[in-house]
């Protein structure tokens, strides 16, 4: 089981962490995070954060359902958040 979740949260970093449009042969593979480079981090900042996370695992990752997403920190242009799963468990993620 343990190994199964490891898979799934590797799954989920590279989709986050590969930007839209980067694959040539399946470019809607990956996230928009890298939208939010360089913006004032406020309601509207979290609200695209959690949108732009969800769409992308959504699509590309169907072993999981996401109940939140939480920003952690924002420092140096490095973007730390968490994500909870609907099954209870969760996984933060760091995009620098």
């Amino acid at each position: 089981m343990a190994k199964y979740l490891a898979d799934i949260k590797q799954s989920i970093k590279d989709i986050l962490l590969t930007p839209l449009g980067s694959r040539v042969m399946l470019p809607e593979y990956g996230s928009r995070l890298f939208e939010l480079i360089d913006r004032r981090v406020d309601d509207e900042f979290r609200a695209d954060l959690a949108c732009y996370v969800i769409e992308a695992v959504e699509k590309w990752e169907k072993r999981v359902k996401i109940d939140e997403v939480r920003l952690i920190s924002l420092e140096n242009h490095a973007l730390k958040f968490k994500i909870v799963f609907e099954s209870g468990g969760s996984m933060e993620v760091a995009y620098a």
